[in-house]
């Protein structure tokens, strides 16, 4: 064999080396470690926000579920629930002093949205507190689990009327400069229901 066809016999096996090891090769997985005072600090700090979504109510007798948006302004905050075609169920508007609830072209009033919501439709939404779970953030006397990156995965709430919820989340996305779950589901031992949040989009 001459030397010319040795050099080109031994080029095509250093190209075909490469190319296995190209395709072999992968991306670096990214690495996300958060400070999980630092986030939680950012969380509390995000007082305007809006998500758009699904929200699933399932509990031992009865589901349902249907689209969300919720939008939220310091301490005003206005739910609308519709139905896949956008026909409105349930609009509720909430502050400080009163809240609001249109349903079937009836207006009910409280001061209570959990009560309200609950009068109404017999469903178990925690609407005060979960303006915070929403976004993973806690209290400084509930229970926490965090993620390896820093963030909350589990929540055990420790305040009025919230301590038989268990919050889990999951599928956290960077919206801005701030980590926000995707993904946020309910547990309510005493009654045995579920809610389940699915967030498609935050705004911030």
């Amino acid at each position: 064999m001459s030397i010319s066809r040795i050099c080109i016999k031994q080029a095509l096996y250093s190209i075909t080396f490469a190319l296995i090891m190209f395709g072999c090769a992968s991306p670096p997985t990214q690495i996300i470690t958060l400070n999980s005072a630092n986030h939680q600090l950012s969380l509390k700090q995000q007082q305007t926000w809006q998500i758009n979504g699904k929200i699933g109510f399932k509990g031992p007798d009865k589901k349902q579920s249907a689209n969300l948006r919720w939008q939220q302004q310091q301490d005003q905050y206005q739910i609308n629930l519709t139905t896949i075609i956008g026909t409105s169920l349930l609009t509720l508007k909430g502050q400080s002093d009163e809240v609001v609830l249109v349903a079937d072209d009836q207006t009910y009033r409280d001061t209570d949205a959990s009560r309200l919501i609950w009068r109404v439709t017999g469903w178990q939404m925690p609407v005060e507190q979960l303006r915070l779970w929403i976004k993973g953030q806690h209290q400084k006397k509930d229970k926490v689990l965090l993620s390896e990156q820093g963030w909350v995965s589990q929540l055990t709430p420790n305040c009025k009327n919230c301590k038989d919820w268990l919050i889990s989340y999951d599928s956290y996305k960077l919206v801005g400069t701030t980590w926000l779950p995707h993904k946020v589901v309910l547990k309510n031992h005493k009654n045995n229901s579920q809610l389940l949040v699915r967030i498609n989009e935050w705004t911030l």
